[in-house]
């Protein structure tokens, strides 16, 4: 993260491709700060940081900080404008969200990562920036620097306590299974076919069963399933399972090459944990439960919350698919707090 203490750096103007919500441009509010959060829809990491922008948002606007959202997506889901508002009114976000389609702002602000904050200071000048799942903390004060700097006998309200967020700033954290990310650019077919030749986007394969014993961290697939860049999709009825370390899950799913509007045709598919349905207070807000089975339908390509509190520890997640065009780009584990010692 850096913080400038000089003026040196003009913020590029925001000029997207669309808005979700009223366009808002930098020229328009000077003498306000002005909080940028670049994310993308499909990354959990930006997604599980809105909570506490829209609080940062809410604490700080009446004394003179606005925030502005820009999506930059990450998936090719994500670049249709219209399903794109659609998925950032679902997530509630309350502040206008340029729409960043062909990554001109993206590219304009010299971004690296997702998700990244800038903050540009009453006069037009970018001042900090960080990169990254963590910094919101920094953040925070770092706004508190520019409103006082803006107008220094203005009276700031308190630091924001932890509240309803998934951790507290500076404790420590147990150490979960690594997110999975699917495609030629993540965890393909796994091991390469006798030939050596390492799977390559647009490659299919057929598998019969899964291994009694499985590899923390590893995805086993069972069923036909087509390779993509960033996916991997089912062609078939079929099963994907992963032993991971954690307590939550989450899964970015889309449901390409299926004809949503049928709803004799809806995509889904079931998810048990441990060889058990999920229950009421496990499954994830996505998770339906019926009939004693628990399954997630597909009704576009987002982030899906599968399971949201289970006892962290080793786990057996089992994924089986209805038919094909269900399509895994993403799996994310969970952690929890070290609990303080008493």
């Amino acid at each position: 993260m850096k913080f400038l203490r000089q003026k040196r750096i003009r913020a590029p103007e925001i000029q997207p491709v669309g808005w979700a919500g009223d366009a808002l441009f930098l020229g328009e509010l000077k003498g306000r700060v002005v909080l940028l959060d670049f994310f993308s829809f499909g990354d959990p990491a930006g997604v599980s940081s809105l909570r506490r922008i829209r609080r940062i948002g809410d604490h700080y606007r009446e004394v003179g900080l606005t925030v502005v959202g820009v999506h930059v997506p990450a998936y090719d889901f994500e670049r249709p404008l219209e399903p794109a508002r659609q998925e950032i009114w679902r997530l509630g976000i309350p502040y206008p969200v340029a729409l960043d389609h062909g990554f001109e702002v993206y590219r304009a602000y010299d971004n690296r990562d997702l998700p990244a904050r800038y903050l540009v200071d009453g006069e037009g000048f970018a001042r900090f920036w960080v990169h990254g799942t963590e910094g919101l903390v920094e953040t925070e004060r770092a706004i508190r620097v520019l409103v006082r700097e803006a107008k220094p006998d203005r009276s700031l309200p308190p630091l924001l306590e932890p509240a309803g967020e998934v951790f507290t700033p500076g404790r420590l954290r147990w150490f979960a299974t690594p997110e999975i990310r699917f495609g030629t650019c993540g965890v393909g077919f796994g091991p390469p076919p006798a030939n050596g030749e390492a799977a390559a986007e647009g490659d299919t394969r057929d598998f019969d069963s899964m291994p009694e014993l499985r590899k923390e961290g590893a995805a086993y697939l069972e069923g036909r399933w087509t390779l993509g860049r960033d996916r991997v999709r089912s062609d078939s009825e079929g099963a994907l399972a992963v032993v991971f370390e954690g307590s939550r899950v989450v899964a970015v799913v889309s449901p390409e090459g299926r004809d949503v509007s049928a709803s004799e045709d809806e995509p889904r598919f079931e998810v048990s944990l441990d060889g058990e349905p999920l229950t009421a207070a496990n499954a994830g807000s996505d998770v339906e439960i019926r009939d004693g089975s628990t399954f997630v339908t597909i009704e576009r390509g987002r982030l899906y919350e599968l399971i949201s509190s289970a006892e962290f520890g080793l786990h057996n997640l089992d994924i089986r698919v209805n038919g094909p065009g269900v399509t895994f780009h993403l799996i994310s584990f969970g952690t929890n707090e070290i609990p303080e010692e008493t």
